[in-house]
């Protein structure tokens, strides 16, 4: 059983905790499929927390990724239900569901623009992304834009070393981030392997009761 990844998260609301005086509050945006969710997405964000001092992670399931040709398998409210059974035991983590309810792709600047608007002031923001994710950097439309709103936080499986970028400001973040991909969870579903011990308990409860991932 994996530890503290089962039921719901409660995180706090944007300024929550701190006055406009004080030291500004640092959310990171992670954005994605979670489709589904694993333990290596947790494992990721709390590297993220800790070794960038955030106050709090935003898990922002996406509508569609604008670099895939294909939306996720699951929809949209039971994947922001998997992330909640995840995330149980993590105040500092929040499930928002903005990016399901706009039209068309997720534009990552679009959801930027967006939490910087209503989030208020005294806020400083990351942006959480993969490897992959930042070495294509240059095909994610208004890049720049988005880059300089604010810092990536970048995470990358063993092995792979991450080049910076000028003028653009990153973390990258140290760690080790085992465990299948939510492609292989799927994989093994279908293929009828062992693949409940790759998610977390409620995760698994979930897929189980909406017959997800199956032909």
């Amino acid at each position: 059983m994996l530890p503290g990844l089962e039921g719901d998260c409660m995180g706090q609301g944007f300024g929550a905790g701190k006055s406009m005086n004080a030291t500004p509050r640092r959310i990171a945006l992670y954005g994605g499929s979670f489709d589904p969710v694993h333990p290596s997405h947790v494992a990721i964000a709390r590297a993220a927390r800790e070794q960038a001092g955030l106050d709090q992670v935003v898990f922002l399931p996406a509508r569609q990724s604008p670099l895939k040709g294909h939306g996720p398998e699951a929809g949209g409210l039971v994947r922001v239900e998997m992330l909640r059974a995840a995330l149980t035991g993590c105040p500092w983590a929040e499930v928002n569901a903005w990016e399901l309810d706009q039209p068309g792709p997720s534009y990552s600047w679009q959801t930027v623009e967006h939490f910087q608007k209503t989030g208020g002031d005294g806020i400083q923001w990351f942006w959480l992304m993969g490897a992959d994710q930042w070495e294509q950097l240059e095909r994610w439309q208004n890049w720049r834009h988005l880059a300089g709103r604010v810092t990536f936080l970048v995470f990358a499986r063993s092995g792979v070393i991450l080049q910076p970028r000028a003028e653009v400001n990153a973390v990258f973040l140290a760690g080790e981030f085992p465990g299948p991909s939510s492609t292989t969870v799927r994989k093994t579903r279908r293929g009828g392997g062992a693949w409940e011990a790759m998610v977390a308990p409620g995760v698994a409860a979930l897929i189980q009761r909406e017959g997800l991932y199956l032909d």
